[in-house]
């Protein structure tokens, strides 16, 4: 069985006759190539996705060598045979190649593959070996990142001591208040022939990572119907002035180790969105929240104060949230006294919706329900604001969901007219 693992491992001469016999099979040919130093679950999923592409993975293999110039002299912390060997025992890893290089260019020249895959740390623009493989005809794809799976990240905790403590039970919770002001007893109004919190609480449950959804009210009435239909319902006190709060109290209830905040009044809420706000916890032992943005779509965006604006830092971290246009865009030349918010077409940074839905450390989760709204936070009218000002830092995960919320008749009618979703 390991001799026959080992015999995926080929220097290239070796590899390039079977690559021409494989051409000669019709076979599609997938390259991607790393450092894969601690090989992780990360990896793997990145490695399986790759192969899906194509009929047979090849993988380039930076050296030792390689990984010192690359990352220091600190790494690699496994040693390049040991890497290859790791590799070569994943099923759908079909061959394995050392190179010396810092970039993969020889590989690819010689081997010529259908298909080259990076990670979503990169863009095609800033890949330095995609013009040779578009010179050729051949294809760049690059696979979204994996949020909170990181070697660095995971190297640093190692050597910090940090101890990554498995998360075992994420439950979600959807607070659905009846005597909204807006919209009394929306959460119970029908949609296509359903309660707005049954669309809720059924998307909710496809998503992969929960372990529990159950609905947080404070009526009689939601949880009559939240039963009716199968779901499970938790009353809570009728005093709560948020979401948040109603979602604290449930949490106090029971055991688990990530609360997830679902909005009642979404019921096209994806289950991907959900999975992608509790992704980081699987990874990061030291975080406490996470939430979700998108790119925000036109101008209208920008400027509308009902949409909240988040920035970023390079890790993905929030600076800031603010119903204000964010960033700001200065524009060529003078600026006048009175702000002008366009949203250039060549702007360097793409300015991102907050979406809310989020993802708290129970233990987390339990304190912020005790700290009193800070000063930003009743500025804005914008409950995370308490969070950073208090120091957390907020993960922020992109993803391409748009919310669609139900907040007055109108907008229940508007959804009602448009086309029903299909179902699971």
């Amino acid at each position: 069985m390991l001799d026959a693992v080992r015999a995926k491992v080929k220097p290239l001469e070796g590899l390039l006759a079977i690559v021409a016999e494989l051409r000669r099979q019709g076979k599609r040919i997938v390259f991607t190539n790393g450092c894969f130093d601690l090989l992780h679950a990360g990896h793997v999923s990145y490695l399986a996705q790759a192969k899906s592409l194509g009929d047979v993975l090849i993988v380039g293999l930076n050296s030792d060598s390689s990984v010192r110039a690359l990352k220091g002299s600190e790494r690699p912390l496994v040693p390049q045979d040991d890497r290859a060997l790791l590799l070569a025992s994943l099923a759908f890893v079909d061959f394995v190649v050392l190179f010396d290089e810092l970039t993969p260019h020889r590989l690819i020249e010689a081997i010529k593959p259908d298909i080259h895959v990076k990670g979503g740390d990169y863009t095609e623009a800033d890949l330095p070996e995609a013009p040779l493989v578009r010179s050729y005809g051949g294809q760049v794809v690059i696979l979204p990142k994996i949020e909170g799976r990181s070697t660095t990240d995971l190297v640093q905790r190692i050597r910090k001591g940090v101890r990554v403590e498995p998360i075992k039970t994420v439950v979600g919770v959807i607070p659905a208040r009846y005597a909204s002001v807006r919209f009394p007893g929306k959460v119970l109004a029908l949609l296509w022939g359903k309660p707005i919190v049954q669309h809720v609480y059924e998307r909710a449950k496809q998503a992969k990572t929960l372990s529990d959804v159950i609905v947080a009210t404070d009526d009689e009435r939601v949880k009559s119907v939240v039963e009716g239909f199968g779901g499970k319902c938790v009353m809570t006190s009728p005093e709560h002035p948020s979401g948040t709060d109603r979602i604290a109290e449930v949490a106090r209830q029971i055991d688990c180790d990530v609360v997830v905040n679902i909005q009642g009044d979404e019921p096209l809420i994806a289950p991907e969105a959900i999975d992608a706000a509790v992704q980081p916890f699987l990874s990061d032992p030291t975080l406490k929240m996470t939430t979700l943005a998108t790119p925000i779509a036109d101008e209208h965006e920008y400027t509308n104060p009902n949409v909240v604006k988040v920035v970023v830092d390079r890790d993905g971290f929030a600076l800031y949230f603010s119903r204000s246009p964010l960033p700001f865009f200065r524009p060529k030349g003078k600026m006048s006294e009175t702000p002008q918010f366009k949203l250039p077409e060549d702007a360097l940074v793409r300015p991102l919706r907050h979406i809310g839905l989020y993802a708290y450390r129970r233990e987390f989760l339990l304190q912020f329900a005790q700290w009193s709204p800070t000063n930003l936070e009743r500025t804005e009218g914008l409950e995370q604001l308490r969070a950073l000002e208090h120091g957390i830092r907020i993960k922020v995960v992109i993803t391409p969901y748009r919310s669609v919320g139900v907040d007055t008749p109108e907008d229940l009618e508007r959804l009602e007219k448009s086309c029903q979703p299909a179902e699971g």
